[in-house]
């Protein structure tokens, strides 16, 4: 946690889940952040087993990225800070979903495992289903349609607190850029964000944005569906596009060849 540059400790945040527990009893969800600074699989699994002790609801995992100008990027680069390998870590990961499954629960989003009925994030099924939602905080994202106007709008604020909080006094807001999606746009995010689900992606909420133009019509001649179908990563019923649980792992990879046959796709109006 020191190495993270968090001002609490272990025992802190013990407490809070069980505070959170019983002030919310049903819908308490824990994020687990893995590939820390050397950290092992074994230990990792060791400190999954504890937190499937505590939890009964959500869990949610994330892998540790270190970005550009942060100061761990920084004790990275100098060698003062090291990280498991990605091989290392893709073992972490499906260590973690072993763990969690076994334990009863299902993945139903790469990085979110819920185990009662109804404990799955209502919040962010928006994201993944293609709805709109607005972002408000330093450098959060919107996707919306603004009244009166039938385009949707991506929409980033400011990224730093205080320079967020200086153009929200003086202009009334901290949109940074603001840039009107097309349709391939919209088509993009929903396939990056719905294929990471265990539900996929249903052709009636495909069409919502692409209007006569089906899953069917853009991937039904696809050579890479084939062949993710043939090697059991992915199903397909012309109705729902959707990864399976050997598919979900490397989704990744599947979304890239995916997002080249859109772009591929002739039919398809670009607004």
């Amino acid at each position: 946690l020191k190495t993270l540059g968090r001002d609490h400790t272990v025992e802190d945040s013990l407490k809070c889940i069980e505070e959170a527990k019983i002030l919310y009893p049903g819908c308490t969800s824990l994020d687990l952040i893995f590939g820390r600074h050397g950290q092992t699989v074994e230990e990792w699994k060791q400190e999954l087993q504890q937190i499937v002790s505590l939890s009964d609801d959500h869990i949610s995992l994330y892998q540790l990225t270190l970005e550009r100008g942060t100061a761990l990027f920084k004790l990275l680069s100098k060698g003062d800070l090291s990280i498991p390998d990605d091989d290392t870590m893709a073992d972490m990961y499906e260590m973690a979903v072993e763990t969690l499954k076994a334990a009863g629960f299902t993945r139903y989003e790469v990085s979110n495992f819920a185990k009662n009925v109804g404990a799955e994030s209502v919040h962010n099924k928006n994201y993944w289903n293609g709805g709109q939602y607005i972002g408000v905080g330093p450098g959060a994202h919107g996707r919306f349609c603004r009244k009166n106007v039938n385009k949707r709008e991506a929409r980033i604020q400011t990224l730093e607190p205080e320079p967020w909080m200086r153009e929200v006094e003086n202009y009334g807001h901290a949109t940074r850029k603001c840039t009107t999606q097309t349709k391939i746009d919209i088509l993009e995010e929903l396939l990056m964000v719905g294929l990471r689900t265990r539900h996929g992606i249903q052709d009636v909420r495909w069409r919502q944005f692409s209007e006569d133009v089906s899953l069917l019509k853009v991937f039904g001649d696809s050579l890479a569906l084939e062949e993710f179908i043939n090697n059991g990563l992915m199903k397909f019923d012309d109705k729902i596009l959707r990864c399976s649980g050997k598919g979900i792992s490397v989704v990744n990879s599947i979304v890239a060849s995916l997002l080249q046959d859109l772009h591929n796709y002739q039919d398809l109006p670009s607004r």
